[in-house]
């Protein structure tokens, strides 16, 4: 057997960047958990348009059309909120391994 070659197996992305992964990580449970408070709002706003056909007092259904309205509003707008900043931040992780990767001068 002539000389052995060894051949070292080039790192991942994950091994070499741990910190942007756990970023990436944390982006996903966010956009999972705001998707589930779309989805709360969607049914907040379903509840508001149908309270209507349980025949109650004007003055109560227009306080449940309004309260529910409210919170889909409120659900809605922390979600979306969640998300763009969760991708900001993955986003700003990339850009920091891309920077760390770049020769310097």
């Amino acid at each position: 057997m002539q000389g052995e070659q060894v051949q070292q197996e080039p790192l991942r992305w994950r091994e070499v960047h741990p910190e942007a992964l756990a970023e990436l990580r944390r982006t996903w449970g966010v956009i999972g958990h705001s998707s589930v408070m779309m989805v709360a709002a969607l049914s907040l706003i379903g509840t508001s348009l149908t309270i209507g056909y349980l025949h109650m007092p004007e003055c109560v259904e227009g306080g449940v059309r309004l309260g529910a309205s409210m919170a889909a509003v409120y659900c809605a707008s922390v979600a979306l909120w969640r998300v763009v900043r969760a991708m900001w931040r993955a986003l700003r992780a990339l850009v920091r391994t891309r920077r760390h990767r770049a020769p310097s001068g």
